[in-house]
C-alpha cells in the first residue's frame, strides 16, 4: 500500500509539471522575426527546452506572435499550426514537428537521458542510429529526442573517452524514456604523446605539448601537411612566402631564436629527424622562384599517411634533441597495419578556386586612372623622370603631343581609346585554380603479420598561368611478430614532386594588381603591345629604352625544380623483461633535387642585363653587337643538389608502476646521425631552348669592344 502510495504520488507530480508547462504565461509582440527566435524567447521565459529540426524551423521563413499574458500552450496552438507544424509536450520538454500524413504518422520516438556512472547527466553525448546518418545528441540535461522513419533498430550512444553503448529499440519499447549510462573508456583515458624518442602516458609529460590527429585536420585544398597546421596550434605561426601552388611555408614555433640562422623547428618522422631542405644561392633573381618552390623537410610525405602531430613546444624539447630544437619540435607518426581481413581504400577530392576579379579591389578603371594623370599634370607636378614618347600609355601618347609628334587631333583620338581599353589583367595571367588529390589504400594482415600500403598522387594547378605542381608518393610499411615480445616494423617511402613557376622578375598576380588599366596588351589589330622602359645600358650607349611586354616574358622565362625523395625505415623492439625493453631504430634518407631557371634571348631580362638592345634590332656590323655580352641567347642557371642521411638509435627503455601513484619511466639511448649535401650549380650563357637547348657562343673578352666608358667584367672562359 505504501509503494501505491509512492507510485500515484509520482506520476501526479510528472501531471502536475506537465500541466504547468503548457500554462506557463508569456509575453512578447514580435515582428518579421525567425520561428527559431521566436522559440528561443518563449523557452527563456517559460524554462521549458524545445527540440527541433533547425532548418525545417527555419525554412517557415519570417512571423509575427503578439501575446500578453498568454499560456504558453495556447501561443503555441495559434503559431505552429498554421506553418504546418505540430507540438508535443513531455514534463517540460517540447517537440516540434512537421504535421504528417497518416502514412506518415509511422514514425516512432525515442526519447529519453544520458548519464555517467556518477547518475549525472552527460551533455553532447552522440546519439546515432545505428548503419544510418541520422542522429543528435543530448542537452545540457542528458535529454535526447528522436523521431525516426523506422519500426525498429539500433542507437549508438558514443562520447569522448567513453566507451561506445548499443541498444537496441522498437515501435513497442519507444514508449518508454530510456536511461543510459556511458561507463569511462580507460584506454583511451590512458592517451600517450610520442616525443620521437620514447612513448609516454600523457599524465607523465610535464612538458609543453599539443597532440592532433591528422584526420582532424585535413584540408583538400593543402598537398602538404606543414600548410594544414596553420591555426591548429597556439604558439606556432605559418606565414605563407607565396601564393603559387608548390611553395612551402615558414613554420614558426615559440617566436624566433636566432637572427641569422635556420628559425624551422625541428621535424621527426617515425623517430627519425628530418634533415634541413636544400638551399639555393638567391644572389640572382633568376634563382628567387627556385628557393621558394624547393620544398620544405616534409614536403614529400603525403598527408594521408600520418596517424598523429605532437608539437613539443617548451624548452624541455632541447633536453631531447639538444640546440637543434630550439625553434621546438615537430613529431609525425604514420599510420600502421592493422590485423584484419584486407581493406582497400580510396579517397579523392577536388577543388576549385576561382580566379581573381577587379570586383575584388578598389582599382581605378582605364578613364579614372586617365583622369588622375591629367589632373596631377595640369597640377603642375613633376615626374621622377621624363616619360618615354609612346603612343600606348597616357604620358607617352602626352610626351608625344608636346613635342609636336602628334597632332591635337590624334592626341585626343589616343586619349580616347586608352580611356576605354580597361585591360582586364586578371582575365590575362590568371585562371580558376584545380586541384586534385588521389589517394589508395591496402591495409590488413593476422596475427603476425600486417602491411599498410599506400599510393598517392596530388595535381594542383596555380591561379597564375603557368605554375602547377605535381605529386606521386608511395609507401609500404609491413609490422612482424617474430616472437611474443619481439616485434619489427620496416617501412619504405618514395615521393617524386615536379612543380613549374616562373622566370626572372615574374610575378603575374603583383602585375595584375598594380599595373594601370590603361595601358593595353594588344593593340587594335589583335597583336602584342610592347612599351617603352628604361635601359639600365642607357648610360653607355645610344639605346636609352627597351621595349616591354609582360605576357612575352612570361613566356619566354620559367623555373622549375623535380625532386625525388626515398627513405628506408627499420624499427625492433625486444621485450625483455616486465617493463624492461630494447628498441633500435635505423633509418636512411636520400633526396636529390633538380632545379632549373632560364630566360630567353627574346625575353626583356636579357635585353636589360646583358645585351642592351631588343632581340633583332641589331646587325652584326653594328658597334652594339660587340658592347653585348649576349648578341645571342639567354641565360640558364642550374642546380643539382643530393643529400644521403642517415640515422642508428639504440635505446633501453625502462617503465614501472610501483603503486597508483608512483611510476619511473627511464631511457637510456645512444644515437648516431648524419647527413651530407652536395650541391652543384652552373650558370650558362648563350642558352636557346627554341633550337634544341643549344647553346651559343657569348662575346669572348678578346672581342669585345667597350662603348663609352663601360668595361667588362666578372666574365671568363
Amino acid at each position: 500500500m505504501k509503494f501505491l502510495s509512492i507510485l500515484l504520488f509520482g506520476m501526479c507530480m510528472s501531471l502536475h509539471a506537465k500541466v504547468l508547462s503548457q500554462e506557463a504565461k508569456v509575453t512578447l509582440d514580435m515582428k518579421n522575426v525567425a520561428l527559431t527566435t521566436v522559440l528561443e524567447e518563449l523557452g527563456k521565459q517559460s524554462k521549458c527546452d524545445f527540440f527541433y529540426n533547425y532548418a525545417l524551423m527555419q525554412s517557415k521563413g519570417m512571423v509575427n506572435v503578439k501575446a500578453e499574458n498568454l499560456e504558453l500552450g495556447k501561443v503555441l496552438e495559434e503559431l505552429l499550426p498554421k506553418l504546418g507544424l505540430t507540438f508535443t509536450f513531455d514534463q517540460n520538454v517540447i517537440v516540434i514537428r512537421e504535421k504528417v500524413s497518416d502514412e506518415k504518422s509511422k514514425f516512432v520516438r525515442v526519447k529519453g537521458y544520458v548519464y555517467d556512472i556518477h547518475k549525472q547527466g552527460m551533455p553532447g553525448v552522440t546519439v546515432k542510429v545505428a548503419g544510418l546518418p541520422i542522429g543528435t545528441s543530448t542537452n545540457s540535461k542528458g535529454w535526447f529526442v528522436l523521431d525516426l522513419p523506422l519500426q525498429k533498430g539500433s542507437l549508438e550512444f558514443s562520447f569522448v573517452g567513453y566507451k561506445k553503448q548499443i541498444i537496441d529499440f522498437s515501435q513497442k519499447t519507444a514508449q518508454d524514456t530510456l536511461y543510459v549510462t556511458l561507463e569511462e573508456d580507460s584506454q583511451k583515458m590512458e592517451e600517450v604523446v610520442v616525443t620521437g624518442y620514447q612513448t609516454v602516458n600523457r599524465r607523465d609529460m610535464v612538458g609543453a605539448h599539443k597532440t592532433l590527429k591528422a584526420s582532424d585536420i585535413l584540408m583538400p585544398a593543402y598537398s602538404s601537411i606543414d600548410q594544414m597546421l596553420q591555426g591548429q596550434v597556439a604558439g606556432l605561426m605559418v606565414v605563407n612566402t607565396s601564393s603559387r601552388v608548390g611553395t612551402s611555408p615558414k613554420i614558426k614555433l615559440r617566436g624566433t631564436s636566432t637572427i641569422l640562422g635556420n628559425q624551422s623547428p625541428l621535424w621527426v618522422v617515425d623517430g627519425i629527424v628530418q634533415e634541413d631542405p636544400l638551399e639555393l644561392e638567391v644572389s640572382s633573381s633568376m634563382t628567387q622562384d627556385l628557393k621558394d618552390i624547393i620544398g620544405s623537410q616534409v614536403s614529400w610525405l603525403n598527408p594521408m599517411d600520418i596517424e598523429t602531430i605532437t608539437v613539443l613546444k617548451d624548452a624541455s624539447a632541447t633536453a631531447i634533441y639538444g640546440s637543434k630544437a630550439s625553434n621546438g619540435v615537430i613529431v609525425i607518426t604514420t599510420k600502421k597495419g592493422k590485423a584484419s581481413q584486407l581493406t582497400i581504400n580510396y579517397s579523392g577530392n577536388m577543388t576549385i578556386n576561382t580566379r581573381p576579379n577587379y570586383g575584388m579591389f578598389n582599382y581605378m578603371n582605364s578613364k579614372e586612372r586617365i583622369q588622375f594623370s591629367q589632373d596631377v599634370f595640369n597640377a603642375g607636378m613633376r615626374y621622377s623622370s621624363e616619360p618615354f614618347a609612346d603612343p600606348y600609355t597616357y604620358e607617352g601618347a602626352m610626351q608625344m603631343y608636346i613635342a609636336g609628334d602628334m597632332t591635337r587631333d590624334e592626341f585626343a583620338k589616343r586619349k580616347a581609346f586608352l580611356e576605354t581599353v580597361n585591360t582586364d589583367w586578371f582575365d590575362l595571367l590568371t585562371r580558376s585554380a584545380v586541384s586534385h588529390n588521389h589517394n589508395l589504400s591496402f591495409r590488413g594482415g593476422n596475427e603476425t603479420i600486417t602491411y599498410n600500403v599506400s599510393l598517392g598522387y596530388s595535381n594542383s594547378l596555380g591561379q597564375e598561368i603557368g605554375n602547377e605542381s605535381e605529386k606521386m608518393t608511395g609507401r609500404v610499411s609491413v609490422d612482424t611478430r617474430l616472437h611474443e615480445k619481439v616485434r619489427l616494423n620496416t617501412m619504405i617511402n618514395v615521393s617524386s614532386t615536379e612543380t613549374n613557376a616562373f622566370g626572372a622578375g615574374v610575378n603575374p598576380m603583383s602585375y595584375a594588381t598594380t599595373t594601370s588599366r590603361a595601358i593595353p596588351a594588344y593593340d587594335e589589330k589583335g597583336d602584342p603591345v610592347y612599351y617603352n622602359v628604361s635601359s639600365m645600358y642607357s648610360r653607355y650607349n645610344s639605346v636609352k629604352m627597351l621595349k616591354y611586354n609582360f605576357i612575352n616574358e612570361r613566356d619566354n622565362g620559367g623555373s622549375t625544380s623535380r625532386n625525388f625523395y626515398a627513405s628506408a625505415n627499420l624499427n625492433f623492439k625486444w621485450e625483455i623483461l616486465d617493463g624492461l625493453s630494447y628498441e633500435f631504430v635505423g633509418g636512411y634518407t636520400s633526396n636529390n633535387t633538380n632545379s632549373e631557371s632560364y630566360m630567353t634571348e627574346q625575353s626583356f631580362y636579357v635585353a636589360n642585363s646583358y645585351r642592351g638592345y631588343d632581340y633583332g634590332t641589331v646587325e652584326a656590323t653594328d658597334p652594339l653587337y660587340k658592347a653585348a655580352m649576349l648578341p645571342f641567347g639567354g641565360v640558364l642557371v642550374t642546380s643539382d643538389a643530393t643529400q644521403r642521411s642517415y640515422n642508428i638509435q639504440n635505446k633501453i627503455l625502462f617503465s614501472k608502476n610501483f603503486d597508483e601513484n608512483h611510476r619511473l619511466n627511464v631511457m637510456i639511448a645512444m644515437e648516431l646521425r648524419s647527413g651530407k649535401k652536395i650541391v652543384n650549380g652552373n650558370t650558362v650563357f648563350g642558352y636557346l631552348p627554341e633550337r634544341g637547348e643549344t647553346v651559343a657562343t657569348p662575346t669572348l673578352p678578346s672581342d669585345f669592344t667597350s662603348m663609352g666608358t663601360a668595361t667588362i667584367s666578372g666574365w671568363a672562359y
